[in-house]
């Protein structure tokens, strides 16, 4: 019964929160007419959309078209492109790209986050704890819009206005137009029945008599009502939260039904209109830019400080069989730019260029995202190799200069802090004299120095693989954070490290720790000369102190390393 009542609340939820949502309105201003005088007057605009892909000196760019159902009926939608009109080329497209996927600095920072958790856990009595912290911390310008009461396809274009391409599709007319003076552009306006002013949208002048051409749209069809907006959104909403669909984009808007122009034109660096929308004065209207691929946008002052460049990969982007002409290249890990501006408009003082080349710090946190493993093992061996030469120099008086001894030492901390106290076991750490160098020459002769290496490592990885084994077991999910880890989800694999693989170890381990009869005296003698019959080495007490030591040393150099890769993600 509670599950059933939970999807009905869900459902309600959605409905309720779609019954206050509002399409996204195409880029730019609006003008509608004033009711209270014969005059218009500009229209609010919620936001701003734009998807743009550049691909061998073309700029591919879709428009988002999603007026509010009171603007839909006879809209015109004006947009400056820096281009000759014959090298322009528009179309309509019923669909819009789906980007999301993670923000690469953030993807990196979370990823080495979880290199200091992995890093800990190689000392493997820091792993509850760190368990425990992963449970809880898991120039260039806008487009405009203009209302009007009729269009005519056929009106009369004024002599300084040429039309150089007219398409009707999905109930959008497009034309591609140049204007050689603004009383022609505003003739040409007037001529479509909008009742203009000369002078009245002076930001058009800043395009007139340079190499710009204007794309025209206008809805020749009027779109969803607002009810079928409202019930398509909520019938969205219930699908991706029953169903797990993603028929929604991350504005949650109904990009299945979101139609926009799409505009290909030529340019050195990639274009984007942002003055026509000075002409809201005090008012932002948020502009959401999404290029593909990693560029540095030109950000002008006026618009700085109200300006955020964020660089994503997108492992599951979403672009529908009509997209092919904007976008043909791989689906999966789709580096692209998202470009958010929430400035007030009248800050809108030039157009936004865009650098194709990405910024030198986005290479550098797009290669830790994407190599995590490889920097936390590069991070695991330097951080071993430091602090067995901090604790050697001070413990090993005979090893003290012998940097490179120390650094292998440490190097077996990669298999856990098991794997350096095997090593520390076996190391010399004190001069042998000539009697016992003959005894443990014999010993190593018949084999037994290889043998008791290999029982070491056996049991060692039987300890490691049990304590593994009952970490996962007590806390399942929150070891798949950690690099390594997340390649042991699979069940077989689990499964081997609780109990085949400990099992298999010890045996092992007990055999060959086995010592033949015959050769009982040479270890009980080894013995009485203070030598050790597992490192067949001189009894050392620094070595008990060692592996504390490089511990400590180990949790606050790896911290730091871990910090100073982050300093520049």
């Amino acid at each position: 019964m509670k599950k059933y009542l939970l999807i009905a609340s869900l459902i309600l939820s959605v409905i309720g929160l779609s019954s206050f949502s509002k399409t996204a309105l195409a880029d730019g201003m609006v003008i509608k007419p004033d009711p209270y005088s014969n005059r218009w007057d500009y229209s609010a605009e919620d936001s701003q959309k734009a998807y743009i892909n550049y691909d061998n000196g073309l700029q591919k760019m879709i428009l988002s078209i999603g007026l509010n159902s009171e603007n839909n009926d006879g809209a015109v939608w004006l947009f400056p492109v820096p281009a000759e009109p014959n090298k322009v080329v528009i179309d309509v497209v019923s669909d819009i790209p789906y980007l999301g996927g993670e923000d690469i600095s953030i993807k990196a920072k979370l990823g080495l986050s979880n290199s200091i958790k992995a890093l800990q856990s190689s000392q493997i009595y820091p792993i509850p704890f760190v368990l425990n912290s992963t449970r809880y911390s898991t120039s260039k310008g806008s487009d405009i819009a203009l209302t009007a009461d009729s269009i005519s396809n056929g009106a009369a274009v004024a002599q300084d206005v040429a039309v150089y391409e007219h398409i009707d599709k999905k109930g959008i007319i497009s034309e591609i137009i140049t204007a050689k003076t603004a009383k022609g552009l505003y003739e040409y306006l007037i001529s479509k029945n909008l009742k203009v002013d000369e002078g009245s949208i002076p930001v058009l002048e800043n395009y007139i008599g340079k190499d710009y051409s204007f794309v025209v749209s206008w809805i020749s069809k009027p779109t969803l009502s607002s009810q079928q907006n409202s019930s398509s959104s909520s019938l969205c909403g219930i699908r991706n939260v029953i169903e797990g669909y993603r028929y929604c984009d991350d504005q949650g808007d109904n990009y299945y039904n979101q139609r926009g122009v799409f505009v290909t034109f030529p340019t050195d660096d990639i274009y984007f209109p942002l003055l026509p929308t000075s002409v809201y004065g005090s008012k932002s209207v948020p502009a959401t830019i999404k290029i593909i691929g990693h560029v540095t946008p030109e950000v002008f002052q006026d618009i700085k400080s109200y300006t955020k460049t964020s660089y994503y990969i997108d492992s599951q982007s979403d672009f529908s069989s009509s997209l092919k002409t904007f976008y043909n290249g791989k689906s999966e890990n789709i580096k692209y730019t998202k470009i958010e501006i929430d400035a007030p408009s009248k800050s809108l003082t030039a157009d936004l260029w865009i650098d194709r080349q990405a910024p030198l710090k986005t290479y550098y946190s797009s290669f830790i995202s994407e190599n995590i493993v490889l920097v936390t093992g590069l991070a695991l061996m330097a951080s071993s190799m430091l602090s067995s030469i901090a604790a050697g120099l001070f413990l090993f008086k005979l090893i003290r200069k012998d940097i490179r001894k120390l650094a292998l030492i440490g190097l077996f901390n990669c298999f856990s802090i098991l794997g350096l106290i095997v090593a520390t076991l076996f190391v010399g750490t004190k001069p042998i004299g000539e009697d016992e160098a003959a005894l443990i020459a014999e010993i190593k002769r018949k084999g037994y120095v290889w043998r008791r290496i290999a029982a070491v490592a056996l049991f060692a990885i039987a300890a490691v693989t049990i304590v593994f084994g009952f970490l996962m077991i007590s806390y399942g999910s929150e070891m798949m954070d950690l690099p390594f880890i997340e390649y042991m989800s699979n069940p077989m694999t689990a499964m081997s490290i609780i109990y085949l693989i400990p099992f298999i170890g010890i045996v092992l381990g007990n055999r060959f720790m086995q010592i033949k009869l015959k050769d009982k005296d040479m270890f009980i003698k080894l013995d009485e000369l203070g030598y050790s019959n597992w490192s067949f080495r001189p009894k050392d007490p620094a070595k008990l102190l060692f592996v504390p030591m490089f511990s400590i040393v180990f949790l606050g150099i790896s911290w730091l390393l871990i910090k100073l890769i982050e300093l520049f993600v």
